[in-house]
C-alpha cells in the first residue's frame, strides 16, 4: 500500500551509458552520482559506447531459442582482443537474450587456448541471469536479424543496457534493430558518439592487428624463455 519511490541517482554506469536508460525508461529523471572521469576508458582503442553492425543470420533451435554465428565469432574475437590488450577476464561480461546464443559463445570461448584462465573468468549469461550484476565491460549480443522478437522488452533492455560500468559494446544487426523504436533510440545514442557506430567488416582488421601483435609478442617471450633454459 506504499507509493513507489524512484531511486534517482545511479552510481554504476559511465554517464554516456546511463543516458540511454535515462532517455528510454526514466523520462530524463535519472541523475549521475559519478562523472566521466570516474569511469575513464580501460583501453585507448575501446569506445565507451559502440554498436557493432554484424550482417549475420539468426537461426532457431528446437527449443525456440535463437543464435547467430556471425555475432558469436565477432564477440569471441572482440573478447580475445580485450584479453590480448591486458584486460582481465573477470572485468568482462557477455549478455545475450537467448540461451542458445549463450551456449554457442561459451562453446567457442572454450576452444580458445590462449590465456585460458582469463577466458574462464568471463561471465557469459542471459540478461535475466545478469540482473543485479555489473562488469567494467559489457558485450551485448542481440542475435535477431529478421524481427526484433522479445528483445525489445523494456525491463530486459533496461537491465542489459545498464550492467556496464565503463564500456557498453552492442553487437547486432543494424537494419533489423533500427526499425524498432526502442532499439532505434539506442542506435542513435551510439551513432552520436565518436566511433560509436562500427561496421564489423571494417573494424575486424583492427582486432586482427591486435591479435597478431599479441601472438608475435608471445612467440618472442617463448623464444626468450627457451634461450634462457638452454645450456650455455
Amino acid at each position: 500500500g506504499h507509493d513507489a519511490v524512484l531511486l534517482r541517482t545511479q552510481y554504476r554506469c559511465h554517464p554516456v551509458i546511463s543516458a540511454i536508460a535515462n532517455d528510454l525508461f526514466y523520462a530524463g529523471n535519472l541523475l549521475n552520482g559519478i562523472s566521466e572521469m570516474d569511469r575513464s576508458p580501460l583501453l585507448d582503442w575501446l569506445p565507451t559506447l559502440c554498436f557493432y553492425n554484424v550482417n549475420g543470420t539468426e537461426q532457431i533451435e528446437r527449443d525456440n531459442s535463437f543464435h547467430n554465428m556471425a555475432e558469436v565469432h565477432f564477440t569471441v574475437k572482440l573478447i580475445q582482443s580485450l584479453i590480448a590488450s591486458g584486460i582481465e577476464g573477470s572485468m568482462i561480461g557477455v549478455i545475450t537474450l537467448y540461451k542458445s546464443q549463450m551456449c554457442k559463445i561459451c562453446n567457442l570461448l572454450h576452444t580458445v587456448h590462449s590465456e585460458a584462465l582469463q577466458i574462464k573468468a568471463i561471465q557469459v549469461s542471459t540478461v535475466d541471469a545478469f540482473q543485479g550484476a555489473e562488469k567494467e565491460i559489457i558485450v551485448l549480443s542481440c542475435v535477431r536479424t529478421r524481427q526484433v522478437g522479445f528483445i525489445d522488452s523494456a525491463k530486459r533492455m533496461n537491465v542489459a543496457l545498464t550492467r556496464g560500468k565503463r564500456h557498453l559494446l552492442i553487437v547486432g544487426n543494424l537494419t533489423c534493430l533500427r526499425r524498432n523504436k526502442l532499439w532505434g533510440s539506442v542506435i542513435s545514442h551510439c551513432a552520436g558518439r565518436e566511433n560509436g557506430l562500427q561496421h564489423v567488416l571494417q573494424y575486424e582488421q583492427q582486432l586482427d592487428n591486435i591479435l597478431k601483435r599479441y601472438l608475435e609478442k608471445k612467440k618472442e617471450e617463448e623464444k626468450e624463455i627457451s634461450r634462457n633454459k638452454s645450456p650455455q
